[in-house]
């Protein structure tokens, strides 16, 4: 339902304070709550948001968990054809030695 959207959204924008904060436990609390409604509602872009963010939490302490995160989100971007999604998908490519989207599809 929209209800569930938006407290989802909440959670997600939320968790985002408490990782700039460098509270990463609360920040990874809060988008684990969001991206279990999105999979409720099947909101395959809110999934793909909350496992991007996720993975930005994640990679601080466990790198190879991380990628594993992101790859997961960008199947879900390019089932939906997520453009923004994907944009972000191509920069953490290159950000993680690769060329672009397709380091992602190996």
């Amino acid at each position: 339902s929209g209800d569930q959207a938006a407290e989802a959204i909440t959670l997600n924008n939320i968790s985002q304070i408490y990782d700039a904060q460098g509270d990463y436990d609360t920040a990874l609390s809060y988008l684990d709550r969001s991206l279990q409604i999105m999979c409720d509602i099947d909101d395959k872009a809110g999934e793909c948001a909350a496992l991007i963010n996720i993975g930005h939490i994640v990679w601080k302490n466990a790198p190879s968990q991380a990628v594993a995160i992101w790859l997961s989100g960008y199947k879900i971007a390019k089932e939906i054809n997520l453009y923004p999604a994907l944009q972000v998908f191509n920069q953490l490519a290159k950000n993680l030695g690769g060329t672009g989207l397709e380091f992602w599809e190996s």
